[in-house]
């Protein structure tokens, strides 16, 4: 948002339906809340001060308490639910243990929720689905649940409040429109859950007769069977096909969308895959990259189409991406390395930093290629042209500015990747 000379700034925001959770990037973290249609929200802060200054208030007054006890939530419970994910990740913990801090922390939020009277239902279903996911990343279901203990003799109360409103098993509109956690959750939840655990056949040829597996296949009959309820079907099965152009086979997913269309039901989504399409389609293998010109570490414009005649290895990488640079500091120059002498140009596009941390970044990891930064991520030209909406991200394009592959492999996957260099090159 635009900041005016007395450090002012004023923004109306549209959304469709009744309510938004809006993401406040503030003091270097994301503060979320949650908007209705008609509010005015007035937010105010001393930059030097920002823990002890910051204030948010609603036009409506019942709507500024509730705006109150969520930032209470978020100061008081942000930073140990972090430090928790970080410990359930980096400590060698039981399965046992594990459940045991993440209900822990679950309670202690929730009596927070019953002592502040903030027991509406968006708050309620937006943590519940919080825990819930993490306790399905880190397999803890089905065969646990969030439970309620009884503190301070209050758990029949609660465990009425949460566990019989508040359920994973059962498919909830209510929380579906209310609650990005409860998408999360279900997005993965859905396409990550497996009746079978595998598969048993006669004879030794098993390979020969077994259905090679295909993500956007399976996420798609997944949705298809999963749901009772058209508008989440279609949410469902939208998102996965948009995240499938994205990550794995066009032709799967594209096969996906063809035989989907003539089944969706509900128009907005119907409109959003029509519109996605549009734009994905002009990344299909074997179409002609798009042409686009980028600024390097050097202030220079560089051109993709500068490069023909040689093959372009894209990454699309952040300063702030764990993986990214994961890639790049254990991966990326023996790759660099190796092809050092043959017709490719490696191409970094930074798109999550500003152009001095992009540099200081170049420097740290001696990042070789030609680097270039694309500021603004989603809101890039660039960006947009490629479907770029998550990092990293890599495109092989071949000698003649055609699309070999517009999900490649990582640097880490060295074998597909080296095969599909080598075909982009003509080797």
């Amino acid at each position: 948002m635009p900041i005016d000379k007395n450090g002012d700034f004023k923004k109306t925001i549209w959304f469709d339906g009744d309510m938004q959770d809006l993401g406040l990037y503030l003091n270097d973290d994301a503060i979320t809340i949650y908007i209705q249609k008609n509010d005015t929200i007035t937010i105010n802060w001393d930059a030097k001060d920002f823990g002890n200054t910051f204030q948010l208030t609603n036009s409506q007054k019942i709507r500024t308490a509730e705006t109150k006890n969520m930032l209470s939530l978020y100061k008081l419970y942000r930073k140990p639910f972090l430090d928790m994910v970080r410990a359930l990740y980096t400590d060698k913990l039981s399965t046992p243990a594990k459940y045991a801090k993440i209900n822990g922390l679950y309670n202690q939020e929730i009596q927070t929720v019953f002592d502040n009277k903030a027991t509406y239902s968006k708050v309620l279903n937006d943590i519940y689905y919080q825990f819930t996911s993490l306790m399905q990343s880190n397999g803890l279901l089905p065969a646990y649940s969030l439970t309620i203990t009884d503190t301070m003799g209050k758990s029949n109360l609660l465990s009425e409040l949460i566990q019989h409103k508040i359920d994973y098993h059962i498919q909830s509109e209510e929380a579906f429109y209310e609650s990005a956690n409860y998408r999360d959750f279900l997005f993965d939840y859905v396409r990550f859950y497996k009746p079978f655990s595998g598969a048993s056949a006669i004879g030794s040829d098993y390979a020969h007769r077994a259905i090679p597996f295909s993500a956007p296949w399976n996420d798609y009959y997944s949705g298809l069977v999963n749901f009772s309820l058209y508008q989440m079907r279609d949410w469902f099965i939208t998102k996965s096909i948009m995240f499938d152009f994205q990550f794995y086979s066009f032709n799967d997913a594209e096969a996906v969308y063809t035989d989907f269309m003539p089944k969706i039901k509900v128009p907005a989504y119907a409109d959003t895959l029509v519109a996605f399409y549009k734009n994905a389609k002009n990344l299909k293998p074997g179409n002609m990259a798009p042409d686009f010109t980028l600024t390097n570490a050097d202030g220079k414009a560089v051109s993709i189409s500068d490069m023909r005649g040689k093959a372009v290895y894209i990454d699309f990488w952040g300063v702030g991406c764990g993986p990214c640079m994961d890639e790049i500091k254990n991966y990326t120059s023996q790759l660099h390395e190796k092809y050092k002498d043959k017709n490719i140009v490696f191409v970094n596009i930074c798109v999550d930093s500003h152009e001095a941390e992009w540099k200081n970044s170049l420097k740290e990891t001696g990042l070789s290629g030609t680097n270039l930064i694309a500021e603004g991520w989603t809101r890039n030209p660039v960006c947009k042209q490629y479907g770029i909406t998550g990092i990293p991200h890599y495109i092989i394009i071949d000698v003649n500015g055609k699309i070999v592959d517009n999900n490649s492999p990582r640097p880490s996957e060295s074998n597909r990747l080296y095969a599909e260099l080598d075909k982009a090159t003509g080797k």
